[in-house]
C-alpha cells in the first residue's frame, strides 16, 4: 500500500510508520518541521527501513497539495497538540488553537482526502486517531481532552455518512491510551502558562498527574504498532482499535462507577 502518515517524526507516528514500511509499504511519512526531513530519513535507514520525509504542517494549506496529488490507499492522521490548562483561567486562544489543529484541520485533510478518492473513484481507508483520554474529565486537561472527544464524535459520524453516500472509503477511529513518548508530560506542565488566581493548585494537580502518567503509560510501543499495521493491511479496517486494552477496560469500569454514583 502507498501510505500517508501525519505526525510521523517521533512517538506512535514513528513507531507504526517505521513498522508499515518494515512490512514493505510504501510510507511518506509527515514531518512538522524542515530540519526533521534528513533526520527522519537517517533515523529509518539507521532503523533498517526506508522512509520518504514530507513537510507537512496542520494550518499550512499548501502542505495539504501532497494529497491532491498523490493517491493514497491510506492516510493515518497522527498529528495533534497538547494545550493544558485550567479551563477557569486559560487563554482563550490556546483553548482555539487545540480545536483548530486537532479538530479543523484534520477536518480539511479528510475532506480533502475523500474529494479525491470520490472523484477518481478510488478505494481508500482512514485512521483517525483521538485518544482514550477523551473519554475523562480530567482537571486542567480539558482543552485537550474535549477537542479528542470532537474529533472522535465526527469520526463516527463519518462512519455513517461513508456508508450512506456508498463511497469506498473506510474510516477507523484509533483510540490510544497513555504511552511514554513525552506528549502526555508536556500537557500536564504547559498548563502553568495561564494559572494566575489558583497557582499552587494547579502545581499540586499537576505533580499528582506525573505520577500518575508515570504509573500507567506504557514504555513499549513495538506491539501496538505491529497491531494497528495489521489493522490496516485488512481489507475491511475495524471500527475502532484502541491499546492497551486494560486501559479501556479501566476507563469503562470508571464511567460506569461515576455513573452510579450520581444517581
Amino acid at each position: 500500500m502507498k501510505i500517508f502518515i501525519t505526525g510521523a517524526y517521533s512517538g506512535l507516528g514513528y513507531a507504526i510508520a517505521k513498522e508499515a514500511a518494515k512490512r514493505g509499504h510504501i510510507v511518506y511519512a509527515g514531518v512538522h518541521k524542515k530540519e526533521q526531513l534528513s533526520f527522519l530519513e537517517q533515523k529509518g535507514m539507521e532503523d533498517g527501513v526506508f522512509l520518504f520525509p514530507v513537510l507537512f504542517r496542520l494550518g499550512e494549506e499548501k502542505d495539504y497539495r501532497i494529497l491532491e496529488e498523490n493517491s493514497f490507499d491510506l492516510i493515518f492522521l497522527q498529528a495533534g497538540i497538547a494545550e493544558g490548562g485550567s479551563l477557569l483561567e486559560m487563554n482563550i486562544k490556546r483553548i482555539e488553537e487545540n480545536y483548530q489543529i486537532n479538530l479543523f484541520e484534520n477536518l480539511k485533510v479528510l475532506q480533502k482526502y475523500l474529494r479525491r478518492c470520490l472523484l477518481t473513484k478510488q478505494k481508500g481507508k482512514i485512521f483517525l486517531t483521538s485518544s482514550l483520554a477523551a473519554f475523562l474529565p480530567l482537571p486542567y486537561l480539558g482543552s485537550y481532552t474535549s477537542s479528542k472527544m470532537s474529533l472522535y464524535s465526527i469520526g463516527r459520524t463519518l462512519q455513517k455518512e461513508l456508508k450512506l453516500q456508498q463511497l469506498k472509503v473506510r474510516l477507523c477511529l484509533f483510540v490510544p491510551g497513555a504511552y511514554q513518548t513525552g506528549f502526555n508530560e508536556y500537557m500536564i506542565l504547559n498548563k502553568e502558562k495561564d494559572l494566575y488566581f489558583k497557582e499552587e493548585e494547579g502545581k499540586k494537580i499537576a505533580q499528582k498527574q506525573e505520577q500518575m502518567f508515570s504509573l500507567i503509560e506504557e514504555k513499549d510501543y513495538l506491539l501496538l504498532a505491529q497491531r494497528v499495521v495489521r489493522a490496516m493491511e485488512k481489507e475491511k479496517i475495524p471500527n475502532d482499535l484502541s491499546y492497551p486494552f486494560w486501559q479501556k477496560i479501566g476507563i469503562k469500569i470508571y464511567r460506569l462507577i461515576s455513573a452510579l454514583i450520581e444517581l
